[in-house]
């Protein structure tokens, strides 16, 4: 199996989502996870901080993002796939999609040797 990396943009922010709604989106993930790790292709994942910084050669600036800017990642899954396609398959199941979020799925390529 070959390792991918789930980049999960924009989305709606919990704040402007009823209690309710947050509540079934979370049981969503857990299914979702719970699905992910039962098949061994769960390999690592997490939210991210809304507030990073943006490092260039022009020098570095805080930024404060929100998961609703389209384009900003708020977090990510690494997961397992026989192919791309079923890495795509994965993605599309995810309860990011439904929370109005898109992901981008890219292989992560092995190192090569030294």
């Amino acid at each position: 199996m070959k390792e991918y990396l789930l980049l999960l943009r924009g989305g709606k922010p919990a704040a402007s989502k009823t209690e309710e709604e947050n509540k079934a989106e979370m049981q969503d993930w857990g299914i979702y996870m719970g699905n992910l790790a039962k098949n061994g292709q769960l390999a690592g994942g997490l939210p991210l901080v809304s507030v990073g910084a943006v490092v260039s050669s022009a020098g570095t600036t805080n930024e404060a993002v929100t998961s609703a800017t389209e384009g900003i990642v708020g977090g990510y899954l690494i997961i397992k796939a026989d192919s791309f396609e079923q890495a795509i398959e994965a993605a599309r199941a995810c309860p990011h999609i439904a929370n109005e979020g898109n992901i981008e799925v890219r292989e992560i390529a092995p190192m090569p040797a030294m």
